[in-house]
């Protein structure tokens, strides 16, 4: 009987550590991304405060829009692995320790 407790404690502990694992690597990605878009955020002021007409402000953020919509791209792309990974990790079986 200890040795079924032993083994799902084991178990438990090796899952537990997939689940954090995992969730820390998707919340530094996220963390990431965020501070990624902030700065895009702050790009786009400091070229609109530079503007010396309205035409001017449209064209230069027009020209920023290809910029944002890859790094939305980009940070799509490593989400899904991300979590593609995670998914992975969870439903791998637990290799017993020797």
């Amino acid at each position: 009987m200890s040795q079924i407790v032993k083994t799902t404690q084991e178990k438990g502990g090796i899952y537990l550590d997939r689940v954090l694992g995992g969730v820390a690597l998707i919340a530094l990605h996220e963390a990431g991304s965020l501070q990624g878009h902030l700065e895009g955020v702050n790009e786009r002021l400091r070229v609109a405060r530079r503007a010396r007409s309205l035409g001017e402000l449209l064209r230069d953020q027009i020209d920023l829009l290809p910029e944002t919509r890859n790094r939305f791209v980009r940070d799509h792309h490593v989400r899904r692995g991300l979590w593609n990974g995670f998914v992975s990790d969870l439903t791998a079986p637990v290799k017993k320790a020797a």
